[in-house]
């Protein structure tokens, strides 16, 4: 294998990767029960359930006491929920978009409004929402970037071939990898705020030298709805304390052996709000509230803590909207 296609590969691998860990992060406590049925109104359409999962990559069960060391009035009684468009492409689109990065192959029709274009520099790849670029250059030698330069060369190389939507927030490093030298920046909506759920964002993957390997556009127009009632904070706390919620909790295997069963106590000392997807892809989709727990982990058996968050939904059955 060249060192192109080596270089390639490792970029595609990492961002399965990366795709994955967002996906799936989450485990239930043993009493979890199924996630809410579909929200009832009579001014608005009814709504799916948040996309809360309930199996982590570890495969965790958790039997937590939990208690709570903070404020319960400080957040929202009520938040809008966001409709979600996935936008799609014509073929003249794609091409402008193809020649906009430097790529001179002719576009390959694939049905169901999905484009595959080659070209000497890369590949771009379409499908409604997401648009992906892959360079075929090889990636130069040299140190990685630090974080900041990383996140200023990924938003300029957006911003030039017009990746970059109106609706975006600040740069984050999503992963950093020494061998072979890659770093993910991903981009999120300004608003809503702060988003829990993968999607939508925008990624780029940076190599040595501030080069761009890979560039991921996966966003949707999205607009705010109705304003509706959350079903409040006490509430939220009794299913955490009952051991009804989504708990995120990432553990040292060599402590913790995946699939096990672990058990201990938790105090959580903030909640807020954030917006998570619902709905299925390639159908209507949405942004709602869910309840975010914060807190600290001390397992039985060990002398270390470890950062835990459990998710409630916001929304509850009959609720419906006040504005």
């Amino acid at each position: 294998m060249t060192k192109t296609s080596t270089s390639k590969a490792a970029t595609l691998l990492l961002s399965a990767a990366l795709a994955l860990t967002a996906a799936a992060p989450l485990a239930a406590q043993e009493s979890t029960p199924p996630p809410d049925s579909e929200l009832v109104s009579e001014t608005a359409s009814q709504l799916p359930a948040a996309d809360l999962p309930t199996m982590n990559e570890q495969g965790h069960s958790f039997e937590f006491s939990s208690t709570f060391n903070g404020s319960l009035t400080d957040v929202p009684t009520e938040a809008p929920v966001y409709s979600m468009v996935m936008p799609t492409y014509t073929a003249e689109q794609v091409q402008e978009r193809a020649a906009g990065l430097g790529l001179d192959g002719e576009i390959q029709d694939l049905g169901n409004d999905t484009y595959a274009v080659e070209g000497d520099s890369g590949s771009l790849f379409v499908t409604p929402g997401r648009l992906q670029f892959i360079s075929s250059e090889a990636a130069p030698e040299g140190d990685l970037p630090s974080d900041e330069t990383a996140i200023a060369s990924a938003r300029e190389f957006l911003r030039v071939n017009n990746l970059l939507p109106a609706n975006v927030g600040e740069g984050a490093i999503l992963a950093r990898v020494e061998d072979p030298g890659r770093i993910v920046v991903g981009f999120k909506p300004v608003s809503p705020s702060p988003i829990i759920s993968s999607n939508p964002n925008v990624t780029a993957t940076v190599g040595p030298e501030g080069a761009i390997l890979e560039a991921t556009y996966n966003w949707a127009d999205i607009a705010a709805g109705e304003t509706y009632q959350l079903r409040g904070a006490e509430a939220a706390w009794s299913e955490v304390e009952s051991r009804r919620a989504w708990v995120d909790a990432s553990l040292p295997t060599d402590q913790f052996a995946p699939g096990s069963n672990v058990s201990g106590a938790v105090e959580y000392t903030r909640v807020s709000i954030a917006y998570t997807t619902s709905g299925v892809p390639g159908e209507q989709q949405y942004l709602q509230p869910v309840y975010v727990f914060e807190g600290t982990l001390s397992p039985d058996g060990s002398d270390q803590t470890f950062p835990v968050t459990a998710y409630v939904p916001a929304l509850i059955n009959a609720n419906q909207p006040v504005g």
